[in-house]
């Protein structure tokens, strides 16, 4: 690594913020009705870094849009002709205050879009993208990340790492090849190195944030009984009360389940990619007729496994990162850490 830790205060923090700022397309969590969704900004007032996890949405809809353009197409009497539409991808964009969880959502995002089709557009958005991560002080009610399969401490799914210390310190952390170079290039700070007690402060910060966790499961446990459990009525039991609404699905950070809708005025329509989810009823509805999950404790059941099982056996990590905020949005209050809990005990 080029760069090392650079230690400075909240001060410094801020200017380092305001020179991406001023030089980048940034983006950052933005307060709206009391929940931060991701903006872009042009002035650090207009947001907040460090917004509360609880309620902030997740970052992905700046990598998998919730709607985005596919094609256009015009259809005569010589037939359909197709063309590209306008959307530019970015060029180097910068994301401020990034959950670590949502980083690693990315992560997990990364296998499937490079799975048996290459999607261009989310592999341009991911290399043309500095991600800057807030590390957590202290874990919300519903989170659970630690308990899962990847090491939170030491995460490589962002490019800098952000940690505030004691008496006021911050320090500023290149994870990445590109969050080193990007420092380097963008930052007045380079001086102001970090020491090894540094390190040894940031070791305890994270130590102090992984006790505050309420949550708590027995990963490889839960993921072994899982694999056993598929006609358990517990998932009946347990996904009665879901109303079907899809909140659950759009929050997270690592669902990508989509749909393809076309929309046509006269001879020009317009192709769109947008959100959907295996929760809903008609999403397995084959054109024969037939549906292979009619009812809702097979939906829900797919969910849980996809998490927890079908995504590890397929790409070797876990789908669902623990940030929880499934729990947090479902209204219902149906929770997918109380679930897979549940179903595994049985």
């Amino acid at each position: 690594m080029s760069v090392n830790l650079i230690e400075t205060d909240k001060a410094g923090l801020q200017k380092f913020y305001e020179e991406i700022i001023g030089k980048f397309e940034t983006y950052a969590p933005v307060e709206q009705f009391g929940k931060y969704d991701y903006k872009r900004v042009t002035k650090l007032t207009e947001c907040d870094p460090d917004s509360p996890i609880a309620t902030t949405m997740s970052v992905k809809p700046l990598f998998f849009p919730k709607t985005s353009k596919i094609m256009k197409f015009l259809e005569d009497s010589s037939g359909t002709t197709l063309s590209e539409t306008e959307e530019e991808g970015p060029e180097l964009r910068v994301i401020l205050g990034v959950k670590h969880c949502d980083a690693r959502g990315l992560q997990v995002l990364d296998k499937v879009y490079n799975w048996d089709y290459i999607d261009t557009d989310y592999q341009e958005k991911r290399v043309n993208t500095v991600i800057i991560s807030t590390r957590c002080d202290k874990a919300a009610t519903h989170c659970f990340c630690t308990s899962l399969d990847y090491d939170v401490e030491n995460s490589d799914a962002h490019d800098v790492r952000i940690v505030y210390g004691l008496d006021g310190k911050v320090y500023i952390q290149p994870i990445t090849e590109k969050g080193g170079k990007f420092i380097k290039e963008n930052s007045s700070q380079q001086s102001a190195a970090g020491s090894q007690q540094s390190i040894e402060e940031i070791k305890k910060q994270y130590k102090s944030f992984e006790a505050s966790f309420r949550q708590k499961m027995n990963y490889n446990e839960v993921n072994a009984k899982l694999q056993k459990v598929f006609d358990s009525p517990e998932f009946e039991t347990i996904s009665s009360n879901c109303i079907g609404c899809n909140t659950c699905a759009f929050v997270c950070p690592t669902c990508h389940c989509f749909k393809i809708t076309d929309e046509k005025i006269k001879d020009t329509g317009v192709r769109y990619k947008s959100y959907d989810s295996c929760n809903n009823g008609y999403f397995t509805l084959m054109a024969g007729g037939h549906n292979p999950r009619p009812v809702k404790y097979r939906r829900w059941r797919q969910r849980a496994l996809h998490k927890f099982v079908y995504y590890k056996e397929r790409f070797g990590e876990n789908l669902c990162v623990g940030c929880g905020r499934c729990a947090i949005s479902c209204p219902v209050n149906i929770s997918i850490f109380d679930l897979v809990n549940q179903v595994a005990k049985v």
